[in-house]
């Protein structure tokens, strides 16, 4: 709030030396009694009228002179004096109005530090978690409620997620290594090992077998191939034999077949030898179980 003090323009002198004149020359003034002492010397007969005059010329005359001097001069210094009073009452309360508002700043600041220190709180709070002081005003723990908490627990769980990441990689790798084994071994086992040579864009110039006597699983499956073609050749002329060798037994007991070259008995009888021929042959090679040819 603004302090409004008024200074006036004019230095009230008059009445000031009025006042001092009137005081110097009142009842009790120096001016006073030095005429009354100069009245008791003329009736006590010390002085006569003529020194009385000589005596209130140069002394009291003095005495006036030096009272409206001093008077003068004093009213002027109390006039300045009340004037420069008045200026540092004037300067005091501008003083005192920029104290004012020095203090609506403090105060200003006073809340804006408190602002401040309490969203430090909240930013500390929410970054660092909820600290626990000791008597000393030392932080002897932390909450687990803060960010840096949390990233910690979300950094353990991604260590850990890596650990067990890795972990998989390891027992892929290690399944890798065992489907690659197992490729390179039904590859052994279903065909061997061989080396090659002249690989180009018209393919391989020359294959070695590398596997000795290892018998492999396709060379299995040939010769159980071959087996079961003999076994089908062998099943396929056993049958013919037997269809052969009934219709010629019924044909001797009907007493129809003669045997003789180009009859239906002799026809008959080269079909049961052919298909016995061939039997026989089915027996050892699949090449040589191949039907022959029937001549006349």
């Amino acid at each position: 709030m603004a302090n409004v003090i008024y200074v006036t323009k004019d230095l009230d002198v008059t009445d000031k030396y009025e006042s001092l004149v009137k005081q110097s020359l009142s009842t009790n003034s120096a001016y006073i009694r030095a005429k009354e002492t100069i009245e008791d010397l003329v009736q006590d007969g010390a002085i006569d009228e003529s020194q009385k005059a000589e005596i209130i010329s140069n002394i009291v005359g003095g005495i006036v002179n030096n009272i409206t001097s001093n008077s003068l001069s004093t009213a002027l210094s109390w006039a300045q004096a009340e004037k420069e009073i008045e200026l540092k009452k004037l300067e005091l309360a501008k003083q005192l109005d920029i104290l004012d508002e020095e203090k609506l700043v403090k105060q200003a600041q006073i809340k804006q530090i408190d602002n401040t220190v309490r969203l430090a709180r909240v930013e500390s709070k929410r970054i660092n978690g909820t600290a626990i002081f000791d008597n000393d005003g030392n932080v002897t723990s932390l909450g687990t409620d803060g960010k840096i908490a949390k990233d910690i627990e979300l950094t353990e769980s991604q260590i850990t997620k890596i650990g067990k990441e890795n972990t998989l990689i390891d027992q892929k790798v290690k399944e890798s290594h065992a489907a690659v084994h197992k490729i390179i071994a039904d590859t052994y086992v279903n065909y061997g090992n061989y080396n090659y040579t002249g690989l180009s864009a018209d393919g391989i110039t020359t294959v070695t077998k590398n596997h000795g006597d290892f018998k492999t699983l396709s060379e299995t499956q040939k010769d159980i191939a071959i087996e079961q073609a003999k076994g089908y050749t062998y099943n396929a002329w056993a049958n013919a034999l037997t269809g052969a060798s009934s219709m010629l037994g019924t044909a001797i007991a009907a007493e129809y077949a003669e045997f003789g070259p180009g009859q239906t008995g002799g026809d008959l009888l080269d079909i049961v030898l052919d298909a016995a021929r061939n039997l026989k042959a089915a027996t050892t090679t699949t090449d040589e179980a191949e039907p022959g040819v029937y001549t006349s």
